[in-house]
């Protein structure tokens, strides 16, 4: 790639203490070498990752290793949008991969689309649930929801299935528009991809779907954010995401004017906050309990637009005021992450 040419996807790869498996994540990403470029960012590690970082780096034109203090995940991406030369901007965790035949074709279409000045604001792609200890794999697909192949607008899209919530690992940003949304995340703290998702989308035009499944996301890993001891230890770091994406959108606007773009982010927010009122049935403390009826007070009182389209979905129904009520909203819980192996 050379040096004056625009990358057309900056990849930034979060890494903390991340030297056990950062090269997996890493090597994944080498068939992108001629046309994007490669932040790793060691946030403030321990063990080797930097040495790691610095070693892909020295070996190829279109990595940058760069070392920072800890922030947290917040701050990472921070410093890679403000980083990025890209046209595109995408986040790769240190412990993910891409399956390389399917990133190939997303960056040749995305090369496409720069090429005939059709860039969209917006890329959706599939991805895959990755479960490392039983080996096994779940493709979250959107192909009923976004017409294929073609630009497309709000007005085009489909009813949302039950599965069928964007995650940040479906979705690749023009780098404009997450600056000109002048997203910003709090540093710090874990659970932060609910803002980098959500705070750019009402801004979208035009978007691209492709039906192929480049974004691997590793589940079962020990010590993960998203495994069950980590998430009780850091249930209130959890909380504060949950509110920070309950106060960054105007919900009551947005169903009146996008009402399409409403469903999609109040259909992450459903998922969100069911986590949050699961998760804190199943640490079943009063003190949890309460956490739970005060998260739901505070959704009521400052966006009460997206607490009405969440109290009438599926997930009103799981916030069950008794006993028996929470005791059998956890135990489907349970049941559904062991049948589908989503932790």
């Amino acid at each position: 790639m050379n040096g004056q040419d625009t990358p057309l996807v900056t990849f930034v790869v979060p890494c903390y203490n991340a030297a056990e498996y950062m090269r997996r994540a890493i090597d994944s990403l080498l068939i992108a070498e001629r046309t994007c470029e490669i932040l790793l960012i060691n946030d403030g590690s321990s063990d080797d990752t930097s040495a790691i970082a610095h070693d892909y780096a020295d070996r190829y034109e279109n990595i940058r290793a760069i070392d920072q203090e800890n922030t947290n995940w917040g701050g990472v991406v921070n410093r890679g949008i403000a980083e990025a030369r890209g046209t595109f901007f995408k986040v790769l965790d240190s412990d993910d991969r891409f399956e390389p035949e399917a990133l190939r074709r997303v960056i040749d279409a995305l090369a496409a689309t720069v090429r005939f000045g059709d860039r969209p604001d917006l890329l959706i792609t599939n991805y895959v649930y990755d479960h490392l200890p039983s080996g096994s794999q779940r493709v979250m697909q959107y192909r009923t929801l976004f017409p294929q192949n073609r630009l497309f607008n709000w007005s085009e899209i489909g009813k949302p299935g039950m599965s069928q919530f964007l995650m940040i690992h479906a979705t690749w940003y023009a780098t404009e528009i997450l600056r000109e949304s002048e997203v910003q995340l709090p540093t710090g703290v874990p659970y932060m991809d609910s803002l980098l998702l959500l705070h750019p989308m009402p801004l979208l035009k035009k978007m691209l779907y492709l039906d192929v499944e480049p974004y691997y996301y590793a589940i079962g890993r020990e010590g993960q954010s998203v495994d069950d001891e980590v998430i009780k230890k850091h249930i209130d770091q959890q909380l504060f995401a949950a509110r920070m994406a309950i106060d960054d959108a105007d919900y009551a606007t947005l169903f009146e004017y996008e009402p399409n773009c409403a469903k999609i982010m109040a259909g992450y927010m459903q998922c969100t906050i069911s986590v949050s009122t699961l998760n804190l049935f199943t640490i079943g403390t009063p003190e949890a309990i309460e956490k739970n009826n005060e998260l739901w007070r505070y959704l009521e009182e400052y966006n009460p637009a997206l607490y009405d389209n969440i109290r009438h979905s599926w997930v009103g129904a799981i916030n069950r005021k008794s006993a028996l009520g929470r005791f059998v909203a956890v135990q489907v819980f349970k049941l559904g992450k062991k049948y589908y192996k989503l932790a």
